[in-house]
């Protein structure tokens, strides 16, 4: 299942980085050889860079490449150490989780406006589906690196320890 699910992001950070840049590439070449232009590309290239940076960020806690500062942490002894690390796991889980409640009224709310984007004209909660998905994401994430906190398998969360828990999460 977690193997799906980083491909599945994967796919998503990747496609959704190249159609932006070349939709982006597509629109200077018509606007500067054609004289022409599509007004729908800068509206829909936020939308794409949306979801690339939410998806993002919810694989890169699974990547461990989010920072952290745990210069104190590291003179602990490794019990100390893993009781901060679940603290902290523990706030951002708190955290993450409120923000993806709210993400989810919120676009409740927008969904029943029924608005339309300006120049997509498409329903305007649909880019905005990409707040609790992408949170959505983190939480899964985080859970999941709470249990191999939990049970031992790695410290703490940061860049040094990222490729041995993405090692184990495709293994």
């Amino acid at each position: 299942m977690n193997r799906l699910l980083l491909f599945i992001e994967k796919l998503i950070i990747t496609s959704g980085l190249g159609a932006a840049t070349l939709l982006m590439f597509a629109n200077v070449v018509a606007r500067y050889v054609f004289h022409t232009g599509f007004s729908w590309t800068l509206e829909l290239v936020q939308y794409l860079f949306a979801w690339v940076v939410l998806i993002g960020a919810a694989y890169g806690f699974q990547a461990g490449t989010h920072l952290g500062i745990d210069i104190l942490v590291e003179r602990l002894p490794p019990r100390f150490q893993r009781g901060i690390a679940l603290l902290a796991l523990s706030l951002t889980l708190l955290f993450v989780g409120l923000v993806f409640y709210y993400a989810i009224v919120y676009t409740i709310r927008i969904r029943e406006w029924g608005d339309l984007t300006l120049d997509l004209q498409i329903p305007q909660w649909i880019p905005y589906l990409a707040i609790p998905v992408g949170l959505g994401l983190m939480l899964l994430h985080l859970l999941h690196i709470g249990w191999d906190i939990w049970r031992g398998r790695v410290p703490r969360i940061h860049a040094n320890e990222g490729a041995d828990v993405l090692n184990r999460a495709v293994d």
